[in-house]
């Protein structure tokens, strides 16, 4: 009995295994592993130039390779690290910070993007899942959000000591990512253009109101 095209079972990856029909003939039978991570620098540079450019199937892609979530990740420390650095050199020369200090914002910096990735990611899965009926897994809808991320290692370049060149080019990354993640939602979980600007916008406004609040609360403490 021969087989006159490749054939991939999501069945069988769910249960462990990965079979490739090729030429007529059962050519390949690999184990597959959750655990398993692609740490292929090639592989997530090109990823990470596709997500920029808003490519949906780079995002669907994502989506449905487990592999990547090590990649996706690594790429938001990044963003926060790059973020931090820039901040924390844009100090160093227009105002004279230590470098102690610098090193501390760019610590900080890349705590907080984890974090904010974290609960942003939840938030807009939540949205999807519950307001649009869409099922999928937190992982699969958050590595594709991770990297429409991307355009946040622009974030490096703030370390001029130039305002008008730093507000130019943390407003253009941030606005960036946000058309970025629109295309990362709508492409991961297949809803309509509107509908993820939608969750982007209650998401965001979301976030803001968890960030002020915590923010008042530390104040509040401080202060009292």
């Amino acid at each position: 009995m021969q087989f006159v095209s490749k054939t991939f079972s999501h069945d069988l990856i769910r249960a462990g295994t990965v079979r490739t029909w090729e030429e007529g003939t059962l050519t390949q039978l690999t184990p597959y592993s959750g655990s398993e991570q692609d740490f292929n620098l090639r592989r997530m540079g090109s990823r990470m130039l596709k997500a920029a450019r808003f490519n949906g199937d780079t995002f669907r892609e994502l989506r449905d390779d487990p592999t990547g979530t090590a990649q996706s990740l690594s790429l938001v420390a990044i963003v926060g690290l790059c973020y931090g650095a820039g901040l924390g050199l844009f100090g160093f020369f227009a105002a004279g910070i230590s470098m102690l200090e610098l090193l501390t914002i760019a610590l900080i910096g890349l705590l907080a993007a984890i974090l904010i990735a974290l609960v942003w990611s939840a938030t807009s899965l939540l949205i999807v899942t519950k307001l649009f009926r869409r099922r999928i897994g937190y992982w699969g809808f958050a590595r594709p959000f991770f990297f429409s991320w991307t355009p946040g290692l622009l974030f490096i370049l703030m370390s001029g000591p130039i305002p008008i060149v730093f507000e130019i080019v943390r407003a253009t990354s941030t606005v960036w990512i946000g058309i970025a993640s629109v295309f990362a939602v709508k492409n991961a979980v297949d809803i309509s253009t509107q509908q993820s600007m939608l969750t982007f916008i209650a998401s965001t406004v979301f976030l803001i109101f968890v960030s002020a609040l915590v923010l008042s609360l530390i104040q509040f403490l401080i202060i009292g």
